[in-house]
């Protein structure tokens, strides 16, 4: 029967685990596609930052501290397990050739191959489910747990992610349980170092799981209270280190779990500056309310009342509830069974908002109880109940029967989940149709948990969007500001949170229902697709003037608030401006970003202002703004603000400063050799024609500028040397290193007139 149950726990785990894979074919950075799991991207991403394939040194330093690393870990572990597969198959692969395969077409593969491993680690923990509750129950207890673990569709999902945090934290939790367990029956210190050291590898992987050294500490309390009770004189301990261990069981279990926690992840404690900084983070948005999922100051009623009876189904949930009360009553080895879940559920339920996912830990020592809970019933009604004894038909069909509803509430969640997961998903749909149907030059505004596209792929705005503390993006939240975009993609997954509270966010619902009304709806996903709800809607012209937008912006934000994710919406916006070459609405958002007042983005928002104001032919402006973003910035770190900058002062008619900058770019920047044809322009401008040539010529055979140098080099020549064979050969390698380059006509038209000119056909 267990060979049975594992071999259906995994099956349920591969069932789907290829659906919502990366797409290859959508060229955009996997990372960036929320179609792909959160969790999934989360954990690729900071392993693959940790070697990039092995095309940069390794760094082991995760550079976070809202996640312990062990999940990163891990996922690093499997990555260079798919790399010496794709060597091996692939003799004479290079790192770079690798990395360029996972960038395009290895993504899906290899994201699979995690899955893979995370369902066989589901798979681990429904047997160590059944091994827990068979030591305390028997192997019916065991097998009936095992089973509703098996076919919790909370379990199944989270089995299917890549090194989820939550699904690790319940692995090392669950191979902490056996050694507790002894621990309280009056165990060596071997047991209590053993149980120390996997709640330090569950936090390793999650914060919250270290809370059980509470119930180990109890343990060893208990023992030796119970000891003294007794009047019990204890063993003479040994001498040197095992002697110590014997005398200090819980120092010894309590440094294990430390070592173990720190090995895991060391850079919590070696890197404790970033840590401290991104617990201060998390303390913030754990504890702030939840857009549209907030109900009560803590989560702990949603988890009881709505979380625990939905991720169980209320059968199981009840009878978990039941178990519980009935181990309690078994004594102190079963009463730490009940104190796991109780603390979990308890500590998480501290938070604000109640997530399904926090809350897995807690699913097997729920399930457990459950099972016990239905054969102590199932053997309490049939000493009862005459009709109900054991062996008879009835006596074998109550609690099968009950058992089955148990077992089968959380199915038909699962099946549903299954089924939408495989239809196409919105978000990649909206897509293709936005890339069909507008041009790249069409500005659009796009939501969160919308359509993806690549870098520079479009001109486009990211809209802001806090799932916490949601009212520091609030500025952006009005109609006004949707002046100057053609289209606006919304995503159900936000404005459905801000209408599920209307009185606490009127300024959103007013901007969803200005939409609603004024928006024209030319594309929405249906019930063929995946996905959130997500609306394509054409914009009216003329939504206001600069002044109202000004004023508005004024009301919404009085005094600067500093909100990073602002100030970048607006650089975003003035950047997306540039694009469609829309100067005054750059210039204009540019100096709304300046407004906010993050101050590690003004060099940014300045250059910003600069470009803006340099294109507009306001020189003297742009020169000034310019040289106040160059000293924003960090020494050596200014080289492409430099080039702006020599261009603004080459149009100022002041071409040796322009020239002096140029040479404080190109060694700032490591010898870029783009730096050489504007300085060859530069030279150009003095009279320096053959410096100018030289210079250009200098850019290397394989660079994308070199046709550009080659013409302005053939251009030099032809005008001003005299040399038309040179310049010639010139033009002919310009045009064929860049056949579509600017100007492409009329240098080929050159290139007809001097060939005429040396009378070659």
């Amino acid at each position: 029967m267990l060979v049975v149950l594992l071999g259906l726990t995994l099956a349920i785990r591969l069932w789907g685990i290829h659906d919502r894979l990366p797409d290859a074919s959508l060229h955009i950075n996997v990372l960036d596609d929320s179609v792909i799991e959160e969790t999934d991207r989360t954990t690729m991403g900071r392993a693959w930052l940790l070697w990039r394939g092995g095309t940069r040194a390794f760094d082991p330093n995760p550079h976070t501290g809202g996640w312990p690393a062990l999940s990163f870990y891990l996922t690093l572990g499997l990555q260079y397990l798919f790399k010496i597969h794709y060597m091996s198959v692939s003799s004479g692969a290079t790192a770079a050739q690798f990395q360029e395969y996972v960038a395009h077409e290895g993504a899906a593969p290899m994201f699979l191959f995690a899955r893979i491993v995370g369902a066989l680690i589901g798979t681990l923990t429904v047997y160590l489910t059944y091994r827990i509750a068979s030591r305390l129950a028997g192997r019916t207890v065991g097998l009936l747990a095992g089973l509703l673990l098996a076919t919790n569709t909370l379990h199944v999902l989270t089995s299917q992610h890549v090194s989820d945090p939550n699904l690790l934290a319940l692995l090392f939790v669950l191979l902490a349980t056996p050694p507790l367990l002894r621990v309280v029956e009056g165990g060596t210190w071997r047991d209590s170092v053993q149980a120390g050291a996997m709640i330090g590898l569950a936090g390793a992987c999650k914060y919250v799981p270290l809370i059980l050294a509470l119930p180990l500490a109890l343990a060893q309390i208990g023992r030796r209270a119970g000891a003294v009770a007794a009047g019990t004189r204890p063993k003479l301990a040994r001498a040197g280190l095992t002697g110590w261990l014997e005398r200090h069981p819980l120092s010894a279990g309590l440094l294990a779990m430390g070592a173990a926690l720190f090995v895991a992840t060391p850079y919590l404690f070696l890197d404790w500056k970033r840590t401290v900084i991104d617990i201060v983070g998390q303390k913030k948005a754990l504890f702030s309310d939840w857009v549209g999922q907030t109900v009560f100051p803590i989560s702990l009623p949603t988890y009881l009342a709505v979380t625990l009876p939905h991720a169980m189904g209320w059968p199981a949930y009840l009878l978990g509830l039941l178990g519980m009360v009935l181990l309690w009553r078994q004594g102190k080895v079963a009463r730490t069974l009940v104190w796991i879940p109780i603390m979990m559920v308890v500590a998480n339920g501290m938070l604000k908002s109640a997530q399904d996912r926090y809350i897995l830990v807690a699913l097997p020592f729920l399930h457990i109880a459950a099972a016990y809970a239905l054969l102590r019933g199932a053997s309490w009604v049939a000493a009862r109940v005459p009709t109900l004894k054991p062996g008879s038909l009835p006596g074998r069909l109550a609690p099968a029967l009950l058992a089955a509803a148990a077992v089968a509430w959380p199915l038909p969640e699962l099946v549903a989940t299954r089924q939408a997961w495989s239809l196409p998903d919105s978000r990649h749909l909206v897509r293709h149709w936005i890339s069909d149907h507008l041009g790249a030059n069409t500005p659009i505004g796009v939501e969160l948990y919308g359509p993806v596209f690549a870098l520079n792929e479009r001109a486009m705005i990211i809209w802001p969007f806090f799932a916490t503390q949601s009212q520091l993006a609030r500025p952006a939240y009005h109609p006004e500001f949707l002046d100057g975009l053609e289209y606006h993609v919304a995503s159900g997954e936000i404005s459905r949170r801000f209408e599920a509270e209307p009185e606490k966010y009127p300024v959103e619902n007013a901007y969803y229902r200005w939409l609603g009304r004024h928006a024209t709806v030319v594309w929405q996903s249906d019930s063929t697709m995946a996905g959130p709800h997500i609306v394509v809607r054409r914009l009216p012209s003329n939504i206001s003037t600069r002044a109202q937008r000004d004023s508005v912006f004024a009301q919404a934000m009085p005094e600067p608030n500093g909100v990073n994710r602002l100030e970048l919406w607006c650089l975003d916006y003035s950047k997306m401006c540039q694009w469609v070459k829309e100067y005054p609405r750059m210039e204009e958002w540019a100096r709304r970003g300046l407004l906010v007042g993050v101050t590690e983005m003004e060099a940014p928002v300045r250059s910003q202002l600069a470009i803006s104001l340099w294109r507009q032919g306001k020189n003297d402006s742009a020169d000034v703004e310019m040289r106040a973003a160059i000293r924003l910035m960090p020494k050596n770190s200014a080289a492409t603000y430099r080039l702006y900058h020599a261009s603004i002062l080459s149009d100022l008619g002041r071409v040796p400063e322009a020239i002096t900058e140029l040479h404080i770019a190109y060694e700032e920047s490591g010898h870029d050799p783009r730096i050489h044809v504007p300085m060859g322009q530069a030279l150009a401008r003095l009279g320096r024609f053959d410096d100018a040539v030289q210079e250009l010529l200098q850019v290397p055979q394989n660079h994308p500028q070199r046709g550009l140098a080659l013409r302005d080099a053939g251009i030099l020549i032809l005008d001003h040397s005299n040399r038309p064979i040179e310049a010639l050969e010139y033009f002919r390698e310009s045009i064929q290193l860049d056949p579509n380059q600017e100007q492409a006509d009329l240098v080929r038209a050159q290139i007809a007139r001097l060939e005429a000119m040396k009378g070659k056909p």
